[in-house]
């Protein structure tokens, strides 16, 4: 069970949120109609997850993402959106939001949206733009069990994905979410940086391929970067065509 905050300016859809979620087994803690009375609500009740509208009086949903994220870069917020809000969805998604429901809303979508949410460890939906791809590259090439099992990375438009050796279920499934949100940018281009990973288990590999092939089949472009000898024969064992080039080098890469 988690407490929930619900952000709306909508009764009505503040009314809806609250009995499917209460019916799921969770706690509505409180609500809030705009993005101001959501960062109040929200200091005050500490709560596990958010929903979070996007289009709201006073303070928009964006703007509130950006202030509850700067005072608790841990929080859980899931974008509720329109269709027509791509673009604003992704923009608070880039600022520490961890996930999105289009409307219309159904049970099936809140309650395996805030499942997913809750099973994110923490830091694992980063997007950063501070550091240039030399920095990012030599960060991958070091072997550091400590660190996170991967990191996401944006430089001026293009997304890093680095994975590393010691990659487990609930982070792919964070990657997952996060190329989700990719599928919504135009022109969408991608980097995923294995580094110096020697091996993958089988299953989280394949899994891995075919986030590559739905960012391809959404016209994206990916390039892919390796260094181990142990793992470049797999991957193209695996899909000689999807790897036909990798790159053992961040700064060979031109997109």
């Amino acid at each position: 069970m988690a407490s929930i905050l619900i952000v709306d300016d909508s009764i009505l859809m503040r009314r809806n949120l609250r009995m499917l979620l209460t019916e799921a087994g969770h706690e509505v803690v409180a609500e809030a109609s705009n993005g101001f009375e959501a960062y109040k609500e929200y200091v005050r009740t500490q709560p596990d997850l958010v929903t979070m509208d996007i289009t709201m009086p006073v303070m928009s949903g964006l703007d509130a993402v950006k202030k509850i994220i700067a005072t608790y870069p841990q929080a859980n917020i899931i974008m509720i959106s329109a269709l027509d809000q791509k673009s604003m969805v992704f923009e608070a998604i880039q600022n520490g939001a961890k996930h999105y429901i289009l409307k219309p809303i159904t049970i099936e979508k809140i309650l395996h949206t805030v499942e997913e949410v809750l099973k994110l460890p923490k830091e694992s939906s980063r997007f950063d733009d501070d550091h240039p791809l030399s920095e990012l590259e030599a960060k991958a090439s070091i072997v550091d069990h400590n660190a996170p099992p991967f990191s996401i990375d944006n430089k001026n438009g293009i997304f890093i994905v680095t994975v590393r050796s010691h990659l487990d279920q609930a982070s792919l499934d964070a990657i997952g979410i996060a190329v989700q949100g990719f599928l919504f940018i135009k022109p969408l281009k991608v980097v995923v940086n294995f580094g110096q990973v020697e091996s993958l288990e089988e299953a989280y590999l394949q899994t891995l391929i075919e986030y590559i092939r739905n960012i391809q089949g959404a016209g994206g472009i990916v390039k892919i970067v390796a260094r181990s000898m142990t793992l470049i024969p797999v991957l193209k064992v695996k899909d000689d065509q999807l790897f036909h080039t990798i790159y053992t080098d961040m700064t060979q890469i031109i997109l």
